[in-house]
């Protein structure tokens, strides 16, 4: 378990610094795309930032994010030219969801994430671009990931083993995401925005049977940007690796109880059982039930 938990834990780390080997060694990387569909109140004071395998262009009003106290999050919402046949209803849910979580977590290191009444930011995204896991090439890896491991526990035996033997993804059919968002003040002015792109890897990204594995950690990691971008105002691209803190652990990867009251709103993290979910391919709405009853 010590071992499949410090893989969860620094999953996102490795993926940013594998997608550099990935992309150079075998382009096994999803390709980000950057949208500007019209979502967003203004577009002409963005400027680019790009990582390894995200792209994004962002701004923010440091000055006006120095006087805000109060936050609310608007459910991030699926745009009409993503919602296309082969993902359900509910793994579109799970999916916005995962931004919303990881969002409001870091936003309430530093701000009061409000649910009701006024608030002196409101946050929005969209996702408007979502490129599917091609779910049989997907199932490879964990069919190979399996058989390796069975031949590993038979050969030194099942002690001397632990969780599965990673195996890289094939190159192909891996996702990606774009998700266009914003912070808005009490006047709809903005203060900060995002425009984000990810692609998954064959290296670091759990490979699982479900259209929605890639942009499920996508989703993820983008809440986890944006939301860092409006606490510190620091580019999330440009901010070294850091070990995560036990509160982080304890929110983001164990599912425990949120430091701030309101980000229960958006459910918790599916804990031990999305990382033995994970292990095993399974689809991340099998373990991860998403939003509150009522959430929209």
């Amino acid at each position: 378990m010590r071992t499949t938990l410090e893989a969860a834990l620094n999953a996102r780390a490795a993926r940013r610094v594998a997608a550099v080997a990935t992309l150079a060694l075998l382009a096994g990387c999803a390709t980000p795309v950057l949208t500007q569909t019209g979502l967003l109140t203004r577009y002409d004071h963005l400027t680019p930032s790009e990582a390894t395998a995200t792209k994004s262009r962002i701004f923010i009003d440091k000055a006006a994010m120095a006087g805000v106290r109060t936050v609310r999050i608007i459910p991030t919402t699926f745009s009409a030219a993503v919602s296309g046949p082969g993902v359900t209803e509910q793994e579109r849910r799970v999916v916005a969801n995962a931004a919303d979580r990881a969002l409001c977590y870091e936003l309430s290191l530093r701000y009061d994430v409000v649910s009701s009444g006024p608030a002196d930011l409101t946050v929005r995204a969209n996702i408007t671009r979502a490129g599917l896991t091609n779910v049989p090439a997907s199932g490879v890896a964990v069919g190979a990931s399996a058989a390796i491991t069975i031949a590993a526990q038979v050969g030194v035996g099942f002690a001397d083993t632990v969780g599965k033997v990673p195996v890289p993804r094939l190159p192909i059919g891996l996702g990606d995401l774009t998700v266009e968002a914003e912070a808005l003040d009490a006047r709809r002015q903005q203060r900060a925005a995002m425009v984000w792109a990810g692609g998954a890897n064959s290296f670091t990204n759990q490979a699982r049977f479900s259209p929605v594995a890639d942009i499920y950690d996508l989703a993820g990691d983008f809440g986890q940007d944006f939301g860092s971008y409006l606490a510190t105002g620091q580019d999330p691209f440009e901010s070294e690796l850091t070990i995560p803190t036990y509160d982080r652990v304890r929110v983001t990867v164990l599912g425990e109880m949120p430091r701030d009251p309101d980000c229960q709103a958006f459910g918790r993290a599916p804990g031990v059982d999305g990382i033995i979910g994970d292990s095993l391919g399974l689809p991340p709405d099998w373990s991860d039930k998403g939003a509150t009853a009522g959430r929209p």
